[in-house]
């Protein structure tokens, strides 16, 4: 199996998953265990290793991946049923220890072939392996809390909200900040000379945000340290200040081109506010304003749905066929992209409701 043929399926397996969670989890007739992971562990995360896998050659200026490409998204796609499955039947610690183990493994080789690649490029490396690096580190660390549940029950929750933000934020987060630098104006066919100067600036913020946010909602400090919402305050700021300029730099370099209803660029944006929008709603958790649950949901439609149908459909031509970009390639991304920005918005709206309901 090449790469690019592994990235359509799991693109499409990543929808399926993240439309699925979403009605669950607004319905709620499932655990909402199984909505979110049916979402991050068996759609996003194995989409994000082959992503990853696809776009770290190009960042290296290297040679085509091969196995390294689509052996860790498989590895990860394989963890992810292991857990899905287990919330579905018997709630095993073991079978969601092996589904973890499964993803550190995957993200550990992906890491060290990513480490390889840059040592081996030409010239100074992109920035944006920073963030790749960093999300996999995040997604190590996540992975790490669910091996550690069933050695320390005591401290199960703590480590459940420390996976939970890890992954969300940290792992998922940075991958679509440091993607969406590159990807939104390759969409819309135009320059951000900035790109690089924002990513190799921002990744420490985004990522100590991250971090302080999972530290914060999880670890329980003694009544005379810096209490943990006072952490993830910092954190969200930290975190919300790089979306913040990044949508910024967008607004005054590409303007009108970010509000049209056709093309990814639109719902790529919607995304980018979602997860805005999202940190606003988490500071609003973090005080008792709002319950937790809704804002899974939220995350889901108003972040990652935009996010991944509107990359899908700009990259989806090419990884059908690889190569000269032709009047095929052309026709089909304008079909997919048509009303692409509506989608994105709906989704963004959708989402922000159903956070705050």
């Amino acid at each position: 199996m090449s790469p690019t043929a592994l990235l359509p399926l799991l693109a499409t397996t990543a929808l399926l998953s993240l439309a699925t969670a979403g009605i669950l989890l607004i319905t709620g007739p499932a655990l909402p265990q199984l909505a979110a992971h049916l979402a991050f562990a068996l759609g996003v995360m194995p989409l994000i290793l082959a992503a990853m896998s696809y776009f770290v050659p190009v960042l290296t200026r290297g040679s085509s991946p091969c196995f390294a490409a689509w052996w860790p998204p498989l590895l990860a796609l394989t963890g992810g049923a292991l857990a899905v499955f287990s919330f579905v039947s018997d709630f095993s610690p073991t079978r969601l220890s092996l589904g973890a183990a499964l993803g550190g493994v995957a993200a550990l080789s992906l890491g060290g072939w990513t480490l390889n690649r840059a040592r081996k490029m030409f010239g100074p490396r992109h920035r944006g392996l920073d963030w790749y690096l960093a999300a996999l580190g995040f997604l190590l660390l996540a992975l790490l809390a669910v091996v550690l549940m069933p050695m320390f029950p005591a401290q199960r929750n703590e480590l459940r909200l420390f996976h939970l933000h890890a992954n969300l934020l940290g792992f998922v987060g940075l991958t679509a900040l440091g993607t969406l630098q590159v990807l939104l104006p390759t969409c819309l066919g135009q320059a951000d000379p900035d790109a690089a100067w924002r990513l190799r600036r921002d990744i420490k913020w985004a990522a100590a945000g991250a971090m302080l946010i999972a530290l914060g909602a999880s670890i329980r400090l003694p009544a005379d340290a810096m209490p943990g919402s006072t952490l993830a305050l910092l954190g969200m700021a930290f975190y919300g200040w790089v979306v913040l300029r990044m949508l910024q730099a967008w607004q005054s370099r590409f303007g009108k081109a970010l509000l049209q209803m056709h093309g990814a660029a639109p719902s790529l944006t919607s995304a980018a506010l979602g997860l805005l929008g999202m940190l606003a709603l988490g500071l609003a958790h973090g005080f008792g304003w709002l319950p937790a649950r809704p804002a899974v949901a939220g995350f889901v439609f108003a972040f990652l749905l935009p996010l991944v149908s509107g990359a899908t459909a700009h990259l989806l031509p090419v990884w059908l066929r690889p190569g000269v970009q032709g009047e095929w390639h052309r026709i089909l991304r304008a079909r997919l992209c048509r009303w692409s920005g509506l989608r994105g918005l709906l989704f963004l709206l959708i989402g922000l409701i159903v956070a705050v309901s």
